[in-house]
């Protein structure tokens, strides 16, 4: 673990290095002057130093990529800032040459659309959401029909499974259709069923409405089983409230 921590860290302190250079080279459309690239790289140390000191002290390696999120990216927000500040803070003091105030701005956009962006790409790889059909090749593709909480998370359970790859979605809420849920596309109501299903391939129901009626489950049930289709459910909505399951505990129906 503790590697892992320094690796990123390392990530880090090189984006901040990066961002800087870049930030000299836009500012002066890729014509950089020798006077001014003698001073991006006399000042880069000093550049690098801040920015280590304030991403560790600041403790940004304490999560997980896998599981990066919009506290992670406040966290990341908040460093980048602090070290915009310290930087030209710390050059004044030094009375070290004149950086562009340009340059100054444009290094914490760089760096902090870097780190948020490289952590939450590193986190959809691991869930299987970039381009799921080549990280998880061998995955039974599946149709959720539900577009409720419960699928919600069933979705972001199956995300991390390399055995199923959702695909689609349906739900009678008719507010719903042509929308997504995370990525996954609500193509209509559930009775629709038989369609969807030929038309992406797909084999395996998945019923995520734990919260429906003894006969809206049994209508969605009866409508698989007419297209022959294989049919899997989530658990009740109290076991999965009440912790004894997790909501991807996928049950044979």
């Amino acid at each position: 673990m503790k590697l892992r921590r320094l690796v990123v860290f390392a990530h880090d302190v090189l984006a901040a290095a990066l961002a800087w250079i870049a930030a000299f080279w836009l500012r002066f459309n890729f014509e950089l002057p020798g006077e001014y690239h003698e001073l991006m790289i006399d000042s880069l140390p000093w550049v690098l130093g801040i920015h280590a000191v304030v991403f560790w002290v600041l403790g940004l390696y304490r999560g997980l990529w896998r599981y990066a999120s919009i506290p992670d990216l406040q966290r990341i927000a908040g460093a980048v800032s602090i070290a915009a500040l310290a930087v030209p803070a710390t050059f004044a003091l030094l009375q070290s040459g004149v950086v562009p105030r340009t340059v100054y701005v444009l290094t914490p956009v760089l760096l902090g659309l870097a780190m948020g962006f490289n952590r939450l790409a590193y986190r959809a790889w691991r869930e299987g959401r970039l381009l799921p059909i080549l990280t998880k090749p061998q995955s039974t593709p599946v149709l959720v029909l539900g577009a409720g909480m419960a699928a919600s998370g069933l979705l972001r359970d199956l995300a991390a499974s390399p055995q199923w790859r959702v695909v689609g979605m349906l739900d009678d809420d008719a507010k719903k259709h042509g929308a997504a849920v995370a990525g996954v596309k609500i193509y209509g109501a559930i009775e629709r069923v038989a369609e969807t299903a030929k038309s992406l391939g797909v084999s395996q129901i998945v019923i995520a409405m734990p919260s429906a009626t003894h006969q809206q489950r049994q209508r969605a049930i009866d409508l698989c089983a007419q297209a022959e289709l294989q049919v899997m459910t989530v658990p009740a909505l109290s076991d999965i409230v009440s912790g004894r399951v997790n909501v991807s505990a996928l049950r044979a129906v």
